[in-house]
């Protein structure tokens, strides 16, 4: 009974996700949430193939591992899609070849493997099952069994280079739209994707724990608590993923009006607009009206003020203060806030966050201590 508690954990816990996403997908029409409740749906098929092999279902387990190997295959690349959709200007659903191919390997590996089988006499089938897939040995496997298991092999493989290539593009699709931000926004905490990054690292970590797994064999956590390590760390995972999930949201549409950031090359700043002159017009708008102290400040707003674009100012800013619009802003409020200390030394820390533009301590206290506060 607790080892099937164990067992069924990781696919109920993707199940009640793949749920609550699709609800919340259809109210909210986020493509993003929907790529994510379908990476949820073939999470649960996945796991329900765990809960079959564990349980000893002989007949379902040729169906079963077909799914599996095509299912194992996509969750990668549907979170990948996943964090496009949150992150691209241009997100991979948009790109028919990229999808194509992301999605394409797991439905060719699973026809590859239902081919095999399909060759395959069920007395052949029976063997495979038994020797291969529960005990992971190949001893006495020929013809298209032997084929079968070079499938499987090529699978575990694909996994492995799977996890590392979206670990890779996932952080810098996740960096650069972080970075993004901190051009049009002077508060990003809320809008940063940081628990996404820690969840993919985790992601990755977890899923080389389980190719270790594969390599050693399933069998050898059958019938024992050892099952209940792997069983709980994904299911706590899962559950942060569709948690996160839920609640995160993409400003790429806001950073869709920004305009590409020109660089400041000698030839043009000749014939270009005065830098100089426009800099010194946002500071003084800065010091004057202290717009600073404005939660949630969007450079949209300082832009209007200034009868300017975003290109101009954001390339004055650069070229004058070498900083960003969220960097010049911070230092500001963090001058601010130490000014407002020294003359008011009882004032609590979440008032002198709160009137110096922060939203929260936590980003008052972070950029106190990055700007040396």
């Amino acid at each position: 009974m607790i080892q099937s508690l164990f067992i069924a954990m990781p696919m109920m816990v993707c199940a009640i996700f793949a749920l609550e996403l699709m609800l919340s997908w259809l109210r909210r029409h986020d493509s993003a949430q929907g790529w994510l409740a379908l990476w949820a749906l073939t999470s649960t098929v996945l796991y329900s193939g765990h809960f079959i092999f564990f349980h000893h279902a002989h007949e379902l387990l040729p169906l079963s591992d077909i799914v599996y190997v095509g299912c194992n295959l996509a969750v990668y690349p549907l979170y990948l899609i996943y964090i496009s959709e949150l992150t691209d200007r241009r997100p991979i659903s948009t790109r028919l070849p990229l999808l194509v191919a992301l999605l394409g390997v797991p439905f060719v590996a699973a026809v590859m493997v239902w081919a095999a089988y399909a060759s395959m006499t069920p007395t052949a089938i029976d063997r495979f099952v038994n020797t291969y897939l529960y005990e992971g040995s190949r001893d006495g496997l020929m013809g298209a069994a032997e084929v079968q298991v070079w499938i499987h092999d090529v699978t575990h493989v694909l996994f492995g280079l799977q996890v590392l290539g979206v670990m890779v593009a996932g952080i810098r699709k996740i960096r650069r739209y972080n970075r993004r931000l901190m051009y049009v926004f002077a508060d990003t905490d809320d809008k940063h994707l940081g628990g996404i990054t820690v969840v993919l690292w985790l992601l990755v970590v977890i899923s080389l724990f389980s190719v270790l797994v594969n390599a050693i064999g399933r069998q050898w956590f059958e019938g024992s608590l050892l099952l209940a390590l792997p069983s709980v760390l994904f299911s706590v995972l899962l559950f942060c993923i569709g948690w996160i999930g839920l609640s995160a949201r993409s400003y790429v549409c806001e950073m869709e009006q920004e305009e590409s950031v020109a660089s400041i090359e000698k030839s043009d700043i000749g014939g270009g607009p005065d830098y100089q002159a426009l800099a010194e017009q946002f500071e003084q708008l800065m010091n004057v009206e202290q717009l600073y102290l404005l939660h949630d400040l969007r450079l949209d707003l300082v832009v209007q003020r200034l009868g300017t674009n975003r290109t101009y100012l954001l390339a004055a800013l650069k070229q004058k203060f070498g900083m960003s619009f969220n960097e010049y802003v911070n230092h500001k409020r963090v001058a601010y806030a130490r000014k407002l200390m020294e003359s008011n030394p009882d004032m609590l820390k979440s008032d002198v966050a709160a009137r110096s533009g922060y939203n929260s301590q936590s980003a008052f206290y972070r950029n106190w201590k990055i700007l040396g506060g």
